[in-house]
């Protein structure tokens, strides 16, 4: 496999060094490169069948395979994946390595299939299944969701290359939709009520059920078949309901992940809108394409201004940046792009996949074009980088290079630098200094509340207790004041602000309708600063309140980004709800 991809760059390279195509023009050179994944790829026999696995970790500096202890050597999580990046190559370069490539990632995944349409996850060395395993038991979970989405890919493009093998991967297809479907109608149409919010009881694992969406676009397209529309039509269904918030309301038009908690959302597997505006296009469903495009444009640029995170629950953490995360919003960006001809969409991707060529916290080089190598991840707070390039860190990086260089809009960004921002401020609680009363500074027992996270200590505010913290503003303008705190059940006040001594705005503290929970509570009105230092001081009135951080935010949020010599400015008006890319 290698070596006839190595040789096939030799001649080319001979090719081009010739002086007949000395004054031929030279197509830009292609950010794909498969040499890494080829690499973690080994060809094995199962029952006399020829399959391909892929090994899951790759480490610094040697980049040799190295195992999941306690897991196995492989998995259907990453060799779908794989199976999705070989696909894409050989419909988009006619590659007849990448389609033998995907030909025997295809017949693994079918390997890994039960009776039931269910899928196992995991290989041991001895290539036997591991059936027990946590993250790799028979189940509809990530790995069944993968799967289908490799599957229904994989049958529209054998369909016409290869009749007798896209009969397997549809029978195989199909089976699992019967699966989904017994997983998906055993609670259709039912609700769960989590701290106020409704949330579809359905879905279990919106973020995993995303993949699933994809497959079943995928295989719609090719073959209209009323048993997967009903499949589409449900899913669908439930990822665009579970999202919530809008430009200045937590969180912000995002599509949560996790049945249990409204209030914490992921980077990494969140491909809700990339797959509603893929399926609302096939199946012409405006309000799937709406719902993606409300994400893409309250959300996700947002992001684009502060800078890549690895989730919120609901303060942004910038830690443990990996590529399947920009991936994610890259892709969501691409499909909303495809989904309303809108070009701006189109360069929002091209500026996210720029994380990638080093435009992150980091300022590190994530893909390598040169060896095809996907790091990691990185530390946005201290800069560290992992500079082991595992399955799906290649994986991932390898499809946002190809979506993003079939799209020029796009591919024209990746070189882009972020040079400047100006975007929300987080003051941590337990940095402010008592004025009134006895505000008490409380550690919790842990970060994790159990569907939230809290972003360091709690300041406790007794009635009518006040605290304060000078606050530096690097520009004049409308600010919103947003406090991450904890609603009580049977409990409520009022939260006031004031700047250098004038009341500026308040917050209602509401009960919690269930259990206690840390949400984002926002102040009611905007309010101006002048350039400068200004003394924030915020006091309570009520029982008692636990405040984790306050978040001071521009009503007009910016960030410059220069690339091959053009700079382009994104600016997000919060409360007009419009953004400019000039």
């Amino acid at each position: 496999m290698k070596t006839a991809r190595m040789l096939l760059s030799f001649v080319l390279m001979f090719c081009f060094m010739t002086p007949a195509y000395a004054a031929a023009p030279v197509k830009e050179k292609s950010p794909v490169n498969l040499e890494h994944l080829d690499f973690l790829n080994e060809d094995v026999t199962i029952d006399g069948k020829d399959m391909l696995i892929t090994h899951i970790y790759s480490e610094y500096p040697d980049y040799k395979w190295v195992d999941a202890s306690g897991e196995g050597i492989a998995c259907v999580d990453d060799v779908a994946r794989a199976a999705v990046v070989y696909l894409n190559d050989y419909e988009q370069n006619k590659n007849a390595q990448s389609l033998e490539s995907a030909k025997k990632a295809l017949n693994f995944v079918m390997h890994m299939q039960a009776d039931d349409g269910e899928f196992y996850n995991f290989v041991n060395k001895d290539l036997s299944i591991n059936t027990d395993g946590p993250t790799s038991k028979k189940s509809f979970d990530w790995w069944a969701a993968r799967a289908m989405w490799s599957l229904g890919q994989g049958y529209g493009v054998f369909k016409d290359v290869d009749p007798a093998y896209a009969k397997e991967l549809k029978d195989s297809f199909l089976l699992a939709n019967k699966a989904l479907q017994k997983k998906v109608n055993e609670h259709y149409g039912e609700y769960k009520n989590v701290h106020g919010y409704k949330i579809p009881a359905w879905i279990g694992g919106f973020d995993a059920m995303s993949n699933a969406l994809l497959g079943l676009a995928e295989f719609y397209e090719v073959e209209p078949r009323a048993d997967v529309k009903d499949s589409m039509k449900k899913v669908g269904r439930g990822l665009d309901e579970f999202q919530y918030g809008s430009y200045t309301q937590y969180p912000y038009g995002a599509h949560m992940d996790w049945e249990g908690s409204p209030t914490l959302w992921h980077a990494y597997g969140s491909g809700q809108t990339y797959a509603l505006a893929k399926a609302g296009m096939v199946l012409g469903e405006k309000k799937w394409i709406a719902s993606a495009k409300q994400e893409a444009e309250q959300f996700f640029t947002h992001l684009l201004v502060t800078g890549m995170i690895k989730e919120m629950a609901p303060t942004m953490a910038k830690d443990e940046q990996i590529a399947y995360g920009v991936n994610m919003l890259t892709q969501g960006f691409a499909e909303v792009y495809h989904a309303t001809k809108d070009p701006k969409y189109a360069k929002y991707a091209g500026l996210t996949a720029s994380w990638f060529t080093g435009n992150n916290d980091a300022g590190a080089v994530m893909y390598d074009p040169a060896t095809g190598r996907g790091y990691d991840g990185l530390n946005g707070v201290n800069g560290k980088v992992n500079w082991n390039s595992g399955a799906e860190s290649t994986i991932e990086a390898l499809m946002a290079m190809q979506t993003v260089n079939e799209i020029p809009l796009a591919a024209k960004l990746l070189d882009a630098k972020t040079v400047d921002r100006h975007t929300a401020v987080v003051e941590e609680a337990e940095s402010f200094e008592s004025v009134l009363g006895k505000p008490e500074i409380v550690t919790p027992e842990s970060s994790w509340t159990g569907d939230a996270s809290y972003s360091g200590k709690l300041m406790k505010l007794g009635n009518q207790d006040e605290v304060s913290k000078k606050i530096a503003i690097d520009k004049s303008g409308a600010y919103l004041l947003s406090s991450a705190l904890v609603r009580e059940a049977g409990n409520t006040g009022e939260l006031e602000a004031k700047i250098d001594g004038r009341t500026v705005t308040a917050a209602s503290v509401k009960p919690s309708p269930d259990s206690d929970f840390l949400t984002l509570v926002n102040f009611d009105r905007p309010f101006y600063l002048n350039k400068g230092t200004h003394d924030l001081q915020v006091s309570f009135e009520g029982r008692s309140v636990l405040a984790d951080n306050l978040v001071l935010q521009p009503v007009v949020e910016s960030a410059v980004f220069k690339s091959s010599g053009q700079t382009l400015k994104l600016e997000r008006n919060l409360l007009t709800g419009i953004n400019y890319l000039k």
